[in-house]
């Protein structure tokens, strides 16, 4: 059988580390979701027979419940570290302006999560035959949809300036 211990994962490079993670990942999501799927499945809802109750329902929304806890501690703490480690001589790494794009996207992602939470829509919606109509859920569900479509948006326009090759152009004519 295989130790695992501290010493021996410390000596692991980020990649090797990353994809064990992965597996581990992949091997639990596999075998929850095949459970959700063939285990018990078919059985009817008490109150509407007509919708079933998966057996595996609980265990499936707490996985997700600790993937995104965990995604969201560990997005804070990188966030955090990126800041806190930067000395003024990182500001600038082979011209590009490193704690100035740490800055700006993360001041982004703050305003773009802070305004589609303010003006999202708390107008109920049916789900299952049933409205629902949690302010706070309703609002947050669009938070979430709308700052990954604006936070994607900015990343494709990154992508299709930075391959124009017209900020070269502009460096160049300086």
């Amino acid at each position: 059988m295989m130790r695992i211990s501290l010493k021996s994962i410390r000596q692991l490079s980020a990649e090797q580390i990353s994809t064990r993670v992965l597996y581990v990942l992949l091997a639990v999501i596999v075998l929850l979701f095949g459970a959700f799927f063939l285990i018990g499945y078919d059985i009817p809802y008490d109150e509407d027979p007509t919708f079933n109750a998966p057996m595996f329902t609980d265990a499936v929304l707490v996985f997700i419940y600790m993937l995104v806890l965990a995604t969201v501690s560990i997005t804070a703490y990188a966030v955090y570290r990126s800041i806190k480690g930067r000395d003024k001589t990182s500001d600038t790494i082979n011209n590009i302006p490193a704690a100035k794009i740490v800055w700006l996207t993360t001041g982004l992602t703050a305003a773009s999560l802070l305004l589609t939470f303010l003006l999202g829509s708390s107008e109920p919606v049916m789900v299952n035959g049933v409205k629902y109509a949690d302010v706070f859920w309703l609002k947050a569900t669009d938070m979430f949809i709308n700052t990954a479509l604006i936070l994607l948006f900015v990343a494709v326009c990154g992508v299709v300036f930075g391959l124009s090759g017209y900020n070269r152009k502009v460096n160049l004519n300086k």
